[in-house]
């Protein structure tokens, strides 16, 4: 079975894995606020958030941003790999990739 970038924000933490399903991704179904999309790049050490979950609808960009600011972006559902302060995020509004520490 493929495994893609995925994302879900589950209660208060933003939690990025490659999966099949952004299903595969939950602890507790009753928590999550949406999910997408996201790209690496590598050159630049940012994450690129898009997108939406076909299990549970798009992520609000509020909802992502304050995950970052309070430093809850994981790489994994267990809540052990943080990695808030090691990646830059950004977002793909459709027409640019806007870095959210711009955007208000």
């Amino acid at each position: 079975m493929e495994l893609y970038p995925k994302f879900i924000i589950e209660g208060e933490n933003l939690i990025l894995m490659k999966v099949s399903y952004h299903r595969e991704i939950v602890s507790d179904k009753d928590k999550v606020k949406g999910g997408g999309w996201y790209i690496h790049d590598s050159n630049t050490n940012t994450f690129i958030f898009y997108g939406d979950s076909y299990d549970f609808g798009a992520a609000k960009l509020e909802d992502i941003k304050k995950c970052i600011k309070n430093g809850n972006v994981f790489l994994n559902n267990y809540f052990t790999r943080n990695i808030s302060d090691k990646h830059n995020f950004s977002y793909d509004i459709g027409s640019e990739v806007v870095p959210l520490s711009l955007l208000q």
